[in-house]
């Protein structure tokens, strides 16, 4: 294993302050419900594209073809207002925990937002979106098996507590990728041994250093 070490931004999507101040700005003007967990709203019905206000709680993305979570989202925010999804993406937002969320059309959002001209908060909320796309595509297409398992522990070591508590480092890449379990555990089998990561019951404790190759 390679001794040279990771440098550079940690994989997670990142909020920006338009994405909260657009929130804030919406939110009285929305019906908000508390939904359980385990909740899912699709990104597009009926051909129709569906806009996501999640003011509280814990969400992430999957794909509905393999069920492959593709990020978890930082809250508060607000998803499908951009037209950055394909209609035939299959992508939908699950609730990991009870959260207060508006769902309304796309269209009924840009009503809104013009009403009320928040078309700057918009264009910046947009392009980090954009951003965020863009930082997985390359997430998820490494040329090794290696480094989609460094950028996904990178990615569990910034979720809360609770979640890395309740999932395992193996399951939680596993979700994620279509690795296979043998290739995953024997990756973080080394890395323990070789003390780059620290691990409890297969829990991801803590991160030493995490080698740029393997």
């Amino acid at each position: 294993m390679s001794k040279e070490l990771l440098s550079g931004p940690s994989p997670s999507m990142i909020q920006v302050q338009a994405t909260l101040d657009l929130v804030e700005k919406l939110s009285p003007h929305l019906k908000f419900e508390i939904v359980p967990p385990q909740s899912k709203f699709p990104y597009i019905i009926d051909d129709i594209p569906m806009c996501t206000v999640v003011r509280s709680g814990k969400i992430r993305v999957r794909r509905d073809i393999d069920e492959i979570v593709i990020a978890s989202v930082p809250i508060p925010n607000i998803m499908g207002v951009g037209s950055l999804i394909p209609k035939n993406a299959g992508l939908y937002i699950e609730t990991v925990s009870e959260c207060s969320i508006a769902s309304l059309t796309s269209e009924q959002v840009l009503k809104l937002i013009g009403q009320f001209d928040l078309w700057q908060l918009l264009s910046a909320h947009i392009t980090k979106v954009a951003n965020n796309v863009l930082v997985y595509s390359i997430i998820m297409t490494p040329p090794t098996a290696y480094e989609m398992i460094r950028f996904q522990l990178l990615a569990l070591m910034d979720e809360d507590s609770d979640i890395r508590n309740d999932i395992t480092a193996a399951n939680y890449i596993l979700q994620r990728t279509r690795l296979s379990r043998s290739s995953v555990m024997k990756i973080l089998a080394e890395l323990k041994k070789g003390e780059f990561i620290v691990m409890d019951e297969g829990r991801l404790i803590h991160i030493n250093k995490l080698p740029h190759k393997y």
